[in-house]
């Protein structure tokens, strides 16, 4: 029996089990099926290539309910589900990484003592009311594999919890909760890497590649900010890892003999080493074909040819490669190795090192003074030579680390005598929704600091002519606690050339001699970027309202809103520039690439009403505070930083700065048709700040006592940096039906 069948069939043995069991139970369920198709064309996140508007959807699932006597003060319930989805990416549809497909969806006792009522078991807790979204509702985690399209009963993911309410006698109910800290799901996250993924196979190495596409790669409804940590081409998790195969290339033309245009080596009397005169030069300056100063004696010896040769050695026999531009592209695009060889095509799928945005394109395109940079290169376009061989060979994985801290959660609700319904409540524990944290390790596991080093080095000409000046580069190295100071505990071979305290390398001593067929030098240890998912402790307050007031014009207004204080939320904060060179424009990933607590205030206000005899229609603003917002500088200042936003942050629009106050509107409306009000349809819009847009309408046909069919239409649109607008191209046309017995 194939594995992605195998819940159905336990569900459905459950229930024959469990009518043995419980001859007195009574067991109801209903049988649904969706299937969904794209509307539009296009590229979702994190995908490959394009689609047309094929089917992306087909679901079956069959929930069970039982309910019945446990003992003569006590009840139970249990609904079981088995599911499956023939057009599921990945791992997407298997229960053991996908917690909404449990089998055992359910499963809780009711009973009373002392004043209490109490339920315990896996569940859901329901606080909030507000529509299309949750704010005071934070006990359970959500499901938001199809963002917010499925009905929130079926995207709440049950917790195993005791939940006690008790009825004071001085008025109003108080509610305690006991229950399991459990992460929300998100397309793209929650899968560990089996395998550290290493560079490609050099010299004959047998590093093992894996691709780490946590199981969604093409999913619908991947977001960019997930895709920039896990994302197949995009995230940092892959990226981070091919840049060693660039970082390679260029240390092993730092121990080659300059190169003509052909590829040979120069005459004696001119050969130095390729790119030892840009030891301390940036990114920038390689990319923009400055005259280097070399720090081994070269005088101003201008190495652009030599540059030409590095690259065209494993280029293609078209290639023509004649400016350090157009040799910074080609590494970029292949990792194009000295003296012939390929370090991995297309850089093994990561897109974003491509300074042209092409993987299969070698046309120069660099504009590393670009405030929007789409690649690698151009964020840490202040990068050294030297920093650059702390990421050779350097591996990535992804590890989830949830923790077991279980949630505690107190409310009270009551009624004033003008017929306001109140509540208040607080929780402390494990944020639902994960962050990651990224650290450096060695292969021995031990953790590795960024540290940085300056130094003052001669500097360079732009052109044959003119005196050089004397500069200080920021230097990034790894080093574990401990270290001696200017050392650099991983890494390949030293290319630092004069610069003076960073000379000594303690993985991999530097060998000025290397050639195709000696490998004398190189790293002996590697760097690993270990990006772990965690959820964070927060404390949450909150209060809710609602009211009816009798209105002239709209006859009974219900107001609503609700209110909620988050402490120690996480939110990405990026270093872009700073004055003490520990910056992303330096190389530093983990110190400039950092998650933060601060805290946030939000909150919704509502009002509904019925318009044309039936049809209900219910308005909503709502507003996210972050009372830590991060914005210092500005591009070229030298003090750069700022909060990014979760959802939407990117390597593809500049790791999208976030709104301190972001502003959302909904309007929902719904009419029951037909001779008898049988069916209805039901419009929810929904517009973000920035010019985001979602709208979904649906229509329910009750085709007998029985059996309902529904169609349902989701339509995304707008500024594609925003977090409705990033999924246009995941619009979508749902059809269903479902059974109930």
């Amino acid at each position: 029996m194939k594995r992605k069948n195998i819940t159905l069939s336990i569900a459905l043995a459950a229930v024959f089990s469990a009518s043995t069991a419980f001859a007195e139970a009574e067991v109801t369920g209903k049988i649904v099926h969706e299937s969904a198709s794209f509307t539009d064309s296009g590229t979702t996140i994190g995908a490959a290539s394009a689609h047309g508007t094929d089917v992306f959807k087909s679901e079956t699932s069959a929930r069970i309910f039982i309910d019945g006597e446990a003992s003569e003060n006590a009840t139970y319930h249990v609904e079981l589900q088995g599911f499956n989805d023939g057009q599921a990416n990945g791992d997407y549809q298997n229960n053991e990484n996908y917690t909404q497909r449990d089998v055992l969806r359910e499963a809780y006792i009711d009973t009373e003592t002392n004043g209490f009522s109490i339920r315990a078991g896996k569940q859901q807790v329901v606080w909030g009311t507000a529509d299309g979204m949750k704010l005071l509702d934070a006990i359970n985690p959500t499901d938001y594999s199809e963002m917010a399209q499925n009905q929130m009963e079926d995207s709440r993911i049950p917790v195993w919890m005791i939940n006690a309410e008790t009825t004071l006698p001085s008025g109003g109910d108080m509610q305690f909760i006991l229950s399991e800290g459990k992460s929300s799901h998100f397309a793209g996250m929650g899968n560990e890497s089996t395998t550290a993924r290493g560079s490609s196979a050099l010299n004959g190495s047998s590093d093992t590649i894996t691709e780490h596409t946590n199981g969604d790669t093409g999913h619908a409804f991947i977001m960019k900010g997930a895709d920039t940590i896990t994302g197949e081409k995009n995230g940092f998790l892959n990226v981070s890892q091919a840049l060693g195969g660039v970082a390679q290339a260029f240390d092993r033309g730092a121990l080659t003999k300059d190169l003509n245009q052909d590829g040979t080596e120069e005459a004696a009397a001119h050969q130095y080493v390729s790119l030892q005169g840009y030891t301390t030069a940036s990114v920038n300056d390689f990319a923009i074909g400055l005259n280097i100063v070399n720090a081994m004696g070269g005088g101003g010896k201008n190495q652009s040819k030599g540059f030409s040769g590095f690259c065209t050695a494993g280029a293609t026999a078209t290639s023509s490669q004649t400016t350090s531009a157009e040799c910074l592209a080609d590494v970029a695009n292949n990792a194009l190795a000295p003296n012939g060889g390929n370090y991995g095509a297309n850089n093994q799928g990561a897109q974003n090192l491509i300074s042209n945005g092409n993987a299969t394109s070698t046309n120069a395109w660099w504009e590393a003074e670009k405030l929007n940079p789409t690649s690698m290169f151009a964020y840490m376009k202040d990068s050294t030579f030297a920093t650059f061989d702390n990421f050779i060979n350097m591996k990535s994985q992804y590890v989830v680390d949830h923790g077991s801290r279980p949630t505690l959660g107190w409310r009270f609700k009551d009624s004033t005598k003008d017929g306001m319904n109140y509540s208040f409540n607080i929780t402390n524990g494990p944020d639902t929704n994960p962050f990651v944290d990224m650290k450096w390790a060695n292969d021995a596991g031990a953790e590795l600091t960024e540290t940085v080093t300056s130094a003052t080095a001669p500097g360079y000409t732009n052109g044959t002519s003119g005196a050089t000046s004397t500069l200080t580069y920021y230097t990034m190295h790894l080093q574990t606690a401990g270290a001696v100071a200017g050392t650099n505990s991983v890494g390949g071979a030293t290319i630092l050339g004069g610069v003076g305290a960073l000379t000594t390398n303690t993985v991999g001593s530097a060998s000025l001699t290397y050639t195709a067929s000696n490998t004398a030098g190189m790293p002996s240890d590697h760097a690993n970027l270990i990006m772990t998912e965690k959820l964070n402790p927060i404390t949450q307050i909150g209060g809710s309202f609602d009211m009816a007031v009798e209105t002239a014009a709209f006859g009974p207004v219900v107001f609503r809103g609700e209110a909620l204080y988050q402490k120690d939320v996480m939110s990405p904060v990026v270093i872009r520039e700073a004055a003490n060179g520990k910056d992303l424009s330096h190389g530093f990933l983990t110190t400039a690439v950092k998650m933060e607590k601060g805290d946030r205030f939000k909150y919704v206000l509502g009002a509904d009403i019925t318009a044309l005899t039936n049809m209900m229609v219910s308005a909503q603003f709502i507003q996210d505070v972050n009372l830590d917002y991060v914005d210092r500088g500005s591009y070229g200042s030298g003090d750069w930083a700022y909060t990014a936003d979760m959802a939407t942050m990117s390597l593809t629009n500049n790791l999208n700065k976030a709104e301190k106050a972001k502003e959302f509107y909904s309007l929902f409306l719904s009419k029951p048709f037909g001779a008898s009000g049988e069916h209805r349809w039901n419009n929810i819009f929904m517009f973000e700040e920035n010019d985001g847009n979602w709208n979904r309408f649906d229509v329910e046909f009750s085709i007998n006592d029985d059996t309902q069919a529904t169609i349902e239409w989701n339509k995304y649109w707008g500024d594609t940096n925003t977090q409705f607008g990033q999924l246009e191209a995941s619009s979508n046309i749902q059809v269903g039906v479902k059974y109930s017995f």
